[in-house]
């Protein structure tokens, strides 16, 4: 891959995304701000476009990782081999997953800005230009998986497919990497088992929820930390409550009208308190 080609589309990516920082401030006057729902949209839009931002910076550190790791292969022993073919997959892997996340989240951008009643025009024309980038970055990406393709044959060997970890790796990853997710109403929650009835002494102290000692956990949605980025909630950013404990700033809670996402900045983080996610939505 042209190094100097890569420098300038991470420029690019860059200033888009910095331009698009500069626009929707600008679009907030003194005036504006006293509008609380044009300032939750504009809020919420920035920080889709800082997840965006962030996950392009990823994508670039692990193309570092990957030109790195697949640079002087030849004449290295075949336990050393192994391993960087084990850390490449990964980290093709992560870029392939970030990519779809990133994707998504413009895709989100652009409908949640042409259905908000606060619309900024002039991020219709920066959507186009991200989406640009990311098919940009997209095609780097496949250029990297071709070069890693024609590496020393243990290597090629090793990965059946640079898209996916071959299937011994995935089973002994996979325990490592899930976690569960479910959401809905408290009366929903209770029914299921996830959340339990409080007595009136505990609504004296403040408590809203409380999680069950023990529940099923085949009623969660199953998903990889290293995949997920975003979850999508078809309910506004008010109707949303985070009952199981995740470590502040390691995400977000943003949301327009009809709609709100949980953008997760620093996976390992969040998950770290708990492999379990239970938000109620009322």
């Amino acid at each position: 891959m042209d190094s100097m080609a890569l420098r300038d589309s991470r420029s690019r990516v860059a200033g888009v995304v910095f331009l698009a920082f500069l626009l929707l401030l600008s679009s907030c006057t003194p005036e504006k701000q006293k509008l609380d729902p044009q300032q939750q949209h504009i809020e919420s839009m920035m920080a889709i476009l800082a997840q965006v931002q962030k996950n392009l910076g990823r994508i670039q550190q692990k193309e570092s990782v990957v030109e790195r790791l697949s640079s002087g292969i030849e004449g290295r022993d075949s336990q050393n081999v192994e391993q960087i073919g084990k850390d490449i997959a990964a980290s093709i892997r992560f870029i392939d997953s970030t990519l779809v996340a990133s994707k998504n989240l413009v895709k989100k951008l652009e409908e949640e800005n042409k259905a908000s009643s606060y619309r900024v025009e002039s991020l219709d024309r920066l959507v186009s230009e991200l989406q640009i980038a990311i098919n940009t970055k997209d095609g780097e990406v496949n250029t990297l998986k071709g070069n890693v393709q024609k590496l020393n044959k243990q290597v090629s060997s090793l990965l059946a497919t640079v898209d996916v970890l071959d299937e011994y790796i995935q089973d002994k990853e996979a325990p490592l990497y899930t976690a569960y997710y479910i959401s809905g109403t408290f009366n929903e929650l209770v029914s299921k088992g996830i959340l339990v009835p409080i007595n009136p002494l505990e609504k004296f102290f403040g408590a809203e929820y409380r999680l069950a000692s023990d529940f099923n956990v085949k009623l969660f949605k199953k998903v990889d930390i290293m995949e997920t980025r975003d979850l999508f909630f078809d309910k506004p950013l008010k109707n949303l409550k985070i009952i199981t404990p995740h470590t502040t700033g390691s995400y977000e809670l943003v949301g327009g009208k009809t709609s709100s996402l949980l953008l997760i900045s620093d996976e390992n983080a969040f998950w770290q308190k708990s492999r379990c996610l239970v938000i109620v939505t009322e």
